[in-house]
C-alpha cells in the first residue's frame, strides 16, 4: 500500500539467499526483455544479485526491494553495454513514428486459458514484440519494459531510470508508437490494441 515503508532487504546471507530465489525469475524476465540474448541476460542477473549483495547496508528501504533490484539490474546493464563493442545509442526520429489513436499497447500477453490455436498466434506476437523491442535504442526499451511489461508506475519508472516522471512519459510515448509501427508492417499492431477479443478463450459450441 502507498504511505508504507517498503521492507528493508535482508542482511544474512540466508535471508540473502531467499530474496534470489524470490525473485530471481523477475529479474531475468526483466533482463531478457531488455537485452534479447539469453547469455546476456544470465551475465545481467549474476551481475545485478552481485550488486545488491555489496549494497545491503546502502539500501534504505525507501523503495519496494523489486524496484531496488530492477534499478542495480538496469545500470549493470548500461554499464555493461558500454563494454561491448558496438554502434552507439541513438535518438528516435519523428519519421520514425506514425499517428496513432488514444488507445495504448497492451503488452502482456495471457498465456493461459488458450485453445492450441490461440496459444499459436499468442506466440507469434511475443516473438514479434521481443523483436520490435529489441530494435528500441536502450534507453526507450527500457522505460517501455519497465511500465508495460513489468507494470511499474511511471514514477517507479522514473525512480530506476532517474528520470522524472514526465521524462518517462515522453520515453515511453516514442517507444510505443516505434513498437506499434514495427508490429503494423506485420499487421499485428491490432492485436495489441484488442487484447482481450484476440487472447480469450473460445466458447463451446459451434
Amino acid at each position: 500500500m502507498m504511505g508504507q515503508p517498503a521492507p528493508r532487504p535482508p542482511q544474512s546471507s540466508d535471508a540473502f539467499d531467499k530474496l534470489y530465489r524470490d525473485h530471481v525469475e523477475r529479474v531475468y524476465r526483466y533482463a531478457h526483455r531488455l537485452c534479447g540474448e539469453a547469455e546476456w541476460a544470465k551475465d545481467l542477473v549474476q551481475e545485478t544479485f552481485l550488486n545488491a549483495y555489496r549494497g545491503l547496508k546502502q539500501f534504505r528501504g525507501e523503495a519496494r526491494v523489486s524496484t531496488w533490484l530492477y534499478t542495480i539490474a538496469s545500470r549493470a546493464c548500461l554499464r555493461m553495454r558500454r563494454k561491448r563493442k558496438g554502434a552507439p545509442e541513438r535518438e528516435l526520429s519523428l519519421e520514425e513514428f506514425i499517428p496513432t489513436s488514444e488507445g495504448e499497447f497492451h503488452l502482456q500477453i495471457p498465456i493461459e486459458g488458450l485453445t492450441p490455436e490461440q496459444a499459436l498466434e499468442n506466440k507469434q506476437l511475443r516473438e514479434a514484440l521481443q523483436q520490435a523491442i529489441n530494435k528500441l535504442p536502450k534507453k526507450y526499451r527500457m522505460a517501455l519494459v519497465l511500465r508495460d511489461m513489468e507494470g511499474l508506475s511511471a514514477g517507479e519508472t522514473g525512480a530506476v531510470m532517474g528520470l522524472s516522471e514526465r521524462a518517462v512519459k515522453s520515453r515511453l510515448h516514442r517507444a510505443r508508437l516505434f513498437v506499434r509501427r514495427e508490429l503494423s508492417a506485420h499487421g499485428m499492431a491490432e492485436d495489441f490494441r484488442r487484447p482481450h477479443e484476440h487472447c480469450r478463450p473460445k466458447e463451446g459450441g459451434s
